[in-house]
């Protein structure tokens, strides 16, 4: 299995509370077929009747779910990839999600 995969399934154990969050990150890589925006996540989990707030997408860039690619905006405006959209998808459609 992929990195992203095994780090999902792990985020599921760890961290489950963030699940929503990275299917959001899905769903705006798939979109953006390249960078989003964090905040873009924001906007998408909200839509989807996600709630809450996170204040950066650091811990998936940890758990190797995304690659941090650059900031702008003054720093306020944080742009991500996620490099392996088939191993994130397969991992969250085995935990139902």
């Amino acid at each position: 299995m992929s990195i992203a995969y095994n780090a999902v399934k792990r985020l599921a154990r760890e961290k489950p509370s963030w699940l929503p969050i990275v299917k959001a990150c899905l769903q705006e890589a798939k979109e953006s077929k390249g960078e989003f925006a964090g905040a873009w996540v924001l906007e998408t989990l909200n839509k989807s009747g996600g709630k809450g707030w996170f204040p950066n997408l650091r811990p998936l860039v940890a758990y190797g779910i995304l690659k941090h690619e650059q900031t702008t905006r003054g720093g306020r405006r944080a742009y991500y990839t996620m490099p392996d959209i088939q191993g994130v998808e397969k991992a969250l459609k085995e935990l139902n999600f």
